[in-house]
Parts: C-alpha cells; sequence; structure tokens
C-alpha cells in the first residue's frame, strides 16, 4: 500500500485522522501550507492555489483525506485543478469531509466539490458531519470562559454534536477496508440537545454557572463583530445558525456507530476532557 495524504493535518479532524492511521501503522504524509508546523509524521509543503505544490505532495500515495480549507469559496477555482491531477494520478480513495445534509443542499461548496469528485469518478468516502463539539471550545471559548455565557441566536432548536474526535476515527477507518468506498456517512452525537442544556452541562462540569444568552439573529451579529470577529465570518456564522434554529441540526444517525462499533463521545464527556479551555481564577458556585 502507499501512503496517504492527509490535508488540514493540524486541524481539530486532521490531528486526529494522522493520530488514528498512525496507530494502525500506515504511512502518512502531512500536506501543510507552512511546512515549519508540528506533526507527527512525514510532511511537504501543499497549497491547493499553487499547482507546482502536487507533485511531491503525491508522491508514492495513493489516498488522501481532503478537507476544504474555509476561506477556499470558489471550488471550481480553488479545488478543481488539484482534483483533476489526483484523477490522472489513478488515486485509490478520497476520504473528504464533507457536510451535515449537504445531499439536499447544492449550493454550499461541499456539495460542489463531492459533485466534481463523482463526475471525475475518483473512488470516494464522503463524511457529513454536524456541528463539531469543539466549536465551543475554539470558536465560543472565550464568551465561555470570560464572560460564563454562550451567545448564540438558535432559540430552543436543538444540535446533536459530534466530536472531532470521533470525525477523525470514522475518517481513518474508511481507509482500512473497500467496503467503505462509494459510501458517505452523516455523522452526529447519539443524542441532540438545546443550548439550554449545553450550558447546564457546562455549569456542572465547570462548577460554576453559565448561562445561554440566546440573542436575536442581528444582535448576534452586530456584537460578534464588536468582540473581533471579521464581518465575513460573522456573516456565515449568522446564517448557520439561523438555519440551525430552523432544526437543520437535530438529525441524529447511527452512521458513526455502525462504522466503529462504539457510542460517540458524549458531550458531558467532551466537557470533562476540555475543561482547562474554560477555566477561570474565580469559581462561582451553581
Amino acid at each position: 500500500m502507499g501512503k496517504i495524504l492527509v490535508t488540514g493535518a493540524t486541524g481539530n479532524i486532521g490531528k486526529s485522522v494522522v493520530n488514528e492511521l498512525m496507530k494502525r501503522g500506515e504511512e502518512v504524509k502531512a500536506a501543510l501550507f507552512d511546512i515549519k508546523e508540528d506533526v507527527a509524521c512525514e510532511k511537504v509543503k501543499f497549497d491547493f492555489l499553487n499547482a507546482e505544490t502536487f507533485t511531491e505532495a503525491l508522491e508514492d500515495v495513493d489516498r488522501i483525506f481532503l478537507v476544504r480549507p474555509p476561506q477556499l469559496a470558489n471550488p471550481k477555482k480553488d479545488m478543481r485543478p488539484f482534483l483533476e491531477v489526483v484523477a490522472s494520478k489513478k488515486i485509490k480513495q478520497v476520504v473528504f469531509i464533507s457536510l451535515l445534509g449537504v445531499e439536499k443542499n447544492p449550493i454550499v461548496p461541499h456539495r460542489k466539490i463531492e459533485d466534481m469528485i463523482k463526475q471525475m469518478a475518483i473512488p470516494y468516502t464522503f463524511i457529513r458531519p454536524g456541528f463539531f463539539m469543539q466549536n465551543l471550545s475554539t470558536t465560543h471559548a472565550a464568551e465561555i470562559r470570560d464572560r460564563n455565557e454562550i451567545f448564540v441566536p438558535v432559540g430552543k432548536a436543538k444540535t446533536s454534536f459530534i466530536d472531532t474526535r470521533d470525525i477523525g476515527a470514522v475518517a481513518a477507518e474508511c481507509f482500512t477496508s473497500d467496503k467503505h468506498i462509494y459510501q458517505s456517512y452523516t455523522l452526529t452525537g447519539s443524542e441532540a440537545i438545546d443550548y439550554y442544556e449545553v450550558a447546564q452541562i457546562l455549569s456542572e462540569e465547570l462548577e460554576r454557572k453559565v448561562v445561554y444568552k440566546n440573542p436575536g439573529l442581528l444582535e448576534f451579529r452586530r456584537e460578534t463583530i464588536k468582540r473581533g470577529t471579521k464581518k465575513e465570518f460573522a456573516n456565515v456564522m449568522t446564517m448557520l445558525y439561523l438555519l440551525t434554529k430552523m432544526g437543520t441540526a437535530e438529525k441524529v444517525t447511527d452512521d458513526l456507530e455502525r462504522v466503529m462499533q462504539r457510542k460517540p463521545i458524549t458531550f458531558k464527556q467532551f466537557v470533562r476532557d476540555h475543561k482547562n479551555t474554560w477555566e477561570t481564577k474565580t469559581k462561582i458556585t451553581v
């Protein structure tokens, strides 16, 4: 078997993919925009927008873990050149991290990439995860840590959060058997919870009161920009949370359990594993 090229190798999912593949004894090559980044495997300079980096990145590679960099919003211009080279190399499998509900949404970039992969007859596995638990330990970490609040505009809508460690584990597993080729897996946690429940779990585990603020959509956008988020990203977040408010994030599947033969990581376990992310010097009694 050849090597597995992992794009997004330093991201939340990519790190897990690299670790899981190495546990399985696979030869892994991390495709990095910044070659100085620290990874536990072979690394190679790679840029979707620079075709000169494709040849070395794909050398001795027969499988690819593919993540779309969020700043690349035009798949036809940004991603297609690389996929055309992949198709010409007769790659055995591309495992692509797509998006929950993408099969019903032809507008989003992930769907366009799925369609291109199919049109080029590249053997694929599509992984379509729901909202990441890690959004709360990255994007929303400061508001939880410093303000003891979750500032999200989705009302009582529920979300079937999934841990990115589970996504990485499924992706790695999909490289181990041909039975996963030409399959699509929708990955969620084992339950959907609302943000009032999220706040309650955080309060219990952190031993201080965390409140779900539930602002209006326009207030959320305005305040998010005021707190330092770029306007473009604030717009994307607002749209995603509008869709969540409409019920698009509540779907629960058993795809992860079928692939991994175990239950998904629970939200409570995620909070316990990431407690230091939200630690403050002063504890507020629940």
